[in-house]
């Protein structure tokens, strides 16, 4: 039985045989943050949403920990349960991370990978913070460790309500899957055998105003930009937005220009949907 959950949005007409666009979103979140990206693709494509192992319906990380490597053998063992044979790969924040691990082993079946916000260095970024969260998860719960890390993530841009829904959505993940998870990606630097990526990739990240808000995880355009540039064919693109969390904040932004990406390469290299 495979140990991962997943929701299939496909609205394509039935007698084609559409590539599939798959969606891995970050630590302490499910399928359902890839809502808003959904319209933009399902006429056209199968679009398949896991549930992360530790999220969702997937279940609870147990000891030891569980790590990228991990991750990216769960996606490969859900692409060969479900048939598939033409990937084309999104991934945010640890999305991100077990996404590039994938591209790596240059996996066939990955045609595309988007990459719509991701920490250079986690180890770098949420080192320093990494005891703080832990014993707010412990005293106050995972809704509290959610609420207080809200603006760093999302940066004021999406407004109380939709920041309140983020909160909620986050605040149901497990609490020893959230940990477990911080503590691993605080040990994950910058990623490497960037050179060896053999897929077409896009990478996305916020190109507005430094919003100054605790807990900030934003990083340079420059410095995500040279981490693109290892890619040997990559595309880059600012979105206009001042959260770390991109493909939250922004996801008709973001779908847009993915699918216009993966548009283009399908033109250009041929193949189909």
């Amino acid at each position: 039985m495979m140990p991962v959950h997943y929701v299939v949005d496909d609205f394509t007409d039935g007698w084609t045989r559409p590539d599939c666009v798959m969606m891995l979103h970050g630590i302490a979140e499910t399928a359902e943050a890839w809502r808003g990206w959904v319209p933009h693709f399902a006429r056209n494509y199968r679009v398949i949403r896991p549930d992360l192992r530790g999220f969702g319906e997937s279940g609870v990380l147990k000891a030891p920990i569980y790590g990228v490597g991990s991750w990216a053998d769960d996606i490969e063992a859900l692409v060969r349960e479900a048939g598939l044979a033409r990937v084309h790969l999104v991934g945010a924040k640890l999305g991100a991370v077990i996404a590039m691990e994938l591209a790596k082993r240059r996996v066939p079946w990955m045609k595309t990978l988007t990459l719509a916000g991701l920490l250079i260095s986690p180890k770098r970024a949420i080192g320093p913070w990494v005891g703080e969260w832990t014993r707010q998860i412990d005293e106050q719960g995972v809704e509290s460790w959610a609420r207080a890390t809200m603006r760093g993530r999302m940066g004021g841009t999406l407004g109380p309500q939709a920041d309140e829904w983020w909160t909620k959505l986050m605040g149901m993940a497990p609490p020893e899957s959230v940990k477990a998870c911080i503590e691993m990606v605080s040990h994950v630097g910058e990623p490497e055998g960037l050179e060896q990526f053999n897929v077409p990739t896009l990478v996305m990240v916020a190109g507005g105003g430094n919003t100054a808000a605790e807990f900030e995880q934003r990083q340079s355009v420059a410095a995500v930009d040279a981490l693109r540039m290892r890619i040997p064919d990559s595309e880059f693109y600012e979105v206009p937005a001042t959260s770390y969390h991109v493909a939250a904040t922004h996801p008709d932004a973001c779908a847009r220009r993915t699918l216009q990406f993966i548009e283009a390469r399908l033109e250009t290299h041929g193949g189909g949907k």
